[in-house]
């Protein structure tokens, strides 16, 4: 007898995609069939992965070209955007529509970070590039890693960082043992762990 699991709709992550990867590390965050929004620029590549879309974000390409490489896609949104205004027209595209969280496939640069964090308030949010980051919007993390497990971390002010269970090195954080990691914040943080 399997098990079968059940989730609400809009209770699973949904996906945003703004940089295309392998299909094997995106396949994953599929498992709960999420809401999946792309940018038209990559489009292409991820029509190629044969999954459902429900958003495209229009910048570049006509709506008549489009419509066609998305036909079989209907019924789906076409939010139409400026290359400046993605992130923005996308988060609040997820946030009216009542999705809680996002992972958001995009390259991990300083812009994105901020982009990002400027809707904390309003969505929990995952990133993967080259690592899998996560958005601690209370600013307190508590969690059980082994000893010697790598983590980044990305604040708006490093010094109002507290942690303990974790050391600094070379720029990267470390398990000093295995057990619980405490991060301590007053505002939120960002904390990577490797990609599995």
């Amino acid at each position: 007898m399997s098990s079968h699991h059940f989730v609400k709709e809009g209770q699973e992550p949904a996906l945003f995609i703004l940089e295309a990867r392998a299909f094997k590390y995106v396949e994953p965050l599929l498992e709960w069939v999420p809401l999946v929004m792309v940018t038209d620029a990559i489009l292409d590549e991820v029509l190629e992965w044969g999954i459902k879309i429900d958003a495209v974000l229009q910048c570049e390409t006509t709506t008549n070209a489009l419509e066609k490489k998305v036909a079989d896609q209907f019924p789906l949104e076409i939010l139409p955007c400026k290359n400046a205004d993605i992130v923005r027209t996308g988060m609040e595209f997820l946030i009216q529509n009542g999705i809680a969280s996002v992972n958001v496939i995009s390259p991990s640069t300083e812009e994105f970070f901020e982009r990002l964090t400027e809707f904390s308030p309003h969505i929990q949010m995952g990133l993967f590039s080259d690592k899998r980051w996560s958005l601690i919007r209370t600013g307190k993390l508590e969690k059980w890693m082994p000893c010697g497990h790598q983590v980044w971390l990305r604040s708006t002010d490093e010094a109002l960082l507290h942690t303990k269970g974790i050391f600094e090195k070379n720029g990267n954080w470390e398990t000093v043992e295995s057990g619980i990691v405490t991060i301590d914040s007053a505002a939120p943080f960002w904390i990577g762990e490797p990609l599995k």
